[in-house]
């Protein structure tokens, strides 16, 4: 992976969780009830908050890991090309 692509991954991870963080709409009733009097109601509030940052983590994950991929399919497919051109050019010396 080039330094580029890295620091792209880098940048869309780091705005894959920002983005994820900002979405409170589902987020605000569980973060009313981490603070329950009802200690089940807190507990289970709590495993709902966890599975929020999880599913948001593997979000970026995966986000981080599709522009991976995009820029390994541009290698391969500058490979492909450079393989062509090298080609042509033995089959056109003498």
């Amino acid at each position: 992976m080039t330094n580029r692509t890295f620091t792209f991954s880098c940048a869309l991870l780091a705005s894959a969780l920002a983005f994820t963080s900002c979405q409170s709409g589902t987020d605000t009733p569980v973060a009313a009830d981490l603070n329950s009097a009802n200690p089940a109601v807190a507990a289970q509030a709590q495993k709902v908050q966890e599975l929020i940052s999880q599913v948001a983590r593997q979000k970026a994950v995966i986000e981080a890991e599709k522009t991976k991929l995009a820029g390994i399919e541009q290698q391969l497919e500058g490979a492909r090309q450079n393989l062509e051109g090298i080609k042509k050019e033995v089959q056109a010396a003498p």
